[in-house]
This record gives structure tokens, C-alpha cells and sequence, in this order.
């Protein structure tokens, strides 16, 4: 018995990973049809937001009924809908971003020049507006145009996923700058998981314990910061030690 179930994960997780290849084709071929149809500017980034947005849940939906992936998104509803914030999060797997884009319509997340660079996924994160992440100076304006256009702006102040078992990373101050230059407000969220699938160093086609279980959490919120550097330096302080207390005191059981 434990034999056939576990061929029974080994297979289910293995054309899980073909189905999501099929699906993020499909998705980037609907955003060529965007940006063949449509010039550049607010109205294709919204399109491009919106058939992310639905793709996104598709997938999810796609791996929980494979029984791969369970998620429970259910406080990401009290945000669903607000415009203008900004979005800071811990980051344990390469699948944060997607979960997260599952659940918030608005999300634009500020992405690695080398992800936003790829020909493939890429050239959609594009399409929908997301982020660049080159150098701060860089990142500001188009951050304040995607919060200007009602979005979420999302990222990731470790810079790159978490080991699995290892605390975050030094959060960088990135996210303080921007909410301080346009006047936002700054929402924490906690990505709790019990897998290390794809977290930093898990190789892409390594089977994890099934199923994975992720939970988010939204941490009190904090206002707009005045813009002087103690005020930013204190955000980034309080910001990164929520977070990591909050990791610290919730345990996500298997049950």
C-alpha cells in the first residue's frame, strides 16, 4: 500500500509540472495577443493584470485538485479590492509570487531583472505591468505609476527566497523608500509553508512531501512614513522583525 501511494504522489506531482508547462504557455500566448493588439500603456498592463490574475487561479486550482498544493488565502480577501499599497512579504519558494497573484487582482510585484528578462514568462510579467528590478533609482518611477494606476506594487525585501529551515535574510530598504516617496501605506504579509519546494537551492524537478501547505497571513499595517530617514530606517527595522517574529510563533500543522 504505502508503495502504490507513493508512485501515486511521484506521478500526480510530475504531470502536475507538465500540466503548469501547458497552462504558462497558454498564458503567454495570451499576452502576445495583448501586445499585438494593443500599444503599450495603462489600458494593455490592466488587460495583461487581468489575464494573469485569472491564469494565476487557474493554477492553483489546477494543483490543489491534483492534490499538490493547498492554500488557504482566505485574509487576502479583507484586500482584495484596496488600491495604492505597498505589499512587503517574506519569500520561501519561487511559488510565493504566483499564490499571492492568485488571490490579488491589482498585484504588481517587483521582479528580478533576470526573470522579467526571459522570453517566455517574461515577456508577460511585462505585459502586465510588473517591475524591474535594477537599482532603486530605477525602480521608483515606474513603482509610482503602477500605484498611481490603482494597483498593489509587491516585493520581496530579502532580495531572493529563503533556505527551507533558515530564518529570512536582512531585509533591504527598497520598499520603505518607495512608500515614503509616494505617500503609502505598507502592508506586511506572512507566507507561511511546511515544503521546501523550490525554496532556495531545491532543484526544480525534486518531489517534495505532498501535499504543500501554505497559509498567508496579514500582518498589522503601518501608514504612510514621513520622508526622513529615521522614519524610513524604523519601517524597515519593524517591518522585518514582525515578519520574523511572526514566523517565529506560527507553526503550520499537517493536519
Amino acid at each position: 500500500m504505502f508503495r502504490l501511494s507513493a508512485l501515486s504522489a511521484c506521478v500526480r506531482f510530475y504531470a502536475s509540472l507538465l500540466g503548469i508547462a501547458v497552462i504558462f504557455l497558454a498564458l503567454d500566448a495570451g499576452a502576445f495577443v495583448l501586445r499585438s493588439l494593443l500599444p503599450e500603456g495603462p489600458r494593455r498592463r490592466r488587460l495583461g493584470r487581468f489575464w494573469l490574475y485569472h491564469v494565476a487561479r487557474f493554477s492553483v486550482r489546477f494543483l490543489h485538485i491534483m492534490g499538490i498544493l493547498e492554500c488557504d488565502l482566505r485574509d487576502l480577501a479583507a484586500i482584495r479590492q484596496e488600491t495604492g499599497l505597498v505589499l512587503v512579504a517574506n519569500h520561501p519558494s519561487r511559488l510565493d509570487s504566483l499564490i499571492l497573484a492568485a488571490a490579488l487582482p491589482r498585484l504588481v510585484c517587483v521582479t528580478k531583472a533576470s526573470i522579467w528578462e526571459r522570453p517566455s514568462l517574461g515577456s508577460t510579467l511585462r505585459t502586465a505591468g510588473y517591475i524591474r528590478h535594477d537599482s532603486l533609482l530605477k525602480l521608483i518611477g515606474p513603482a509610482t505609476d503602477s500605484l498611481k494606476e490603482g494597483c498593489q506594487l509587491l516585493l520581496f525585501p530579502e532580495g531572493t527566497r529563503s533556505r527551507a529551515g533558515a530564518e529570512p535574510g536582512a531585509f533591504q530598504p527598497g520598499f520603505a523608500a518607495i512608500a515614503q516617496r509616494t505617500r503609502s501605506a505598507v502592508q506586511p504579509i506572512l507566507i507561511e509553508t511546511n515544503s521546501p519546494y523550490l525554496s532556495q537551492g531545491w532543484p526544480f524537478l525534486r518531489r517534495p512531501p505532498l501535499p504543500m501547505r501554505y497559509r498567508i497571513h496579514l500582518a498589522p499595517r503601518f501608514p504612510a512614513p514621513a520622508r526622513d530617514e529615521a522614519s524610513g530606517r524604523a519601517l524597515v527595522e519593524t517591518t522585518e522583525t514582525l515578519l520574523k517574529q511572526g514566523l517565529t510563533q506560527t507553526t503550520l500543522r499537517d493536519t
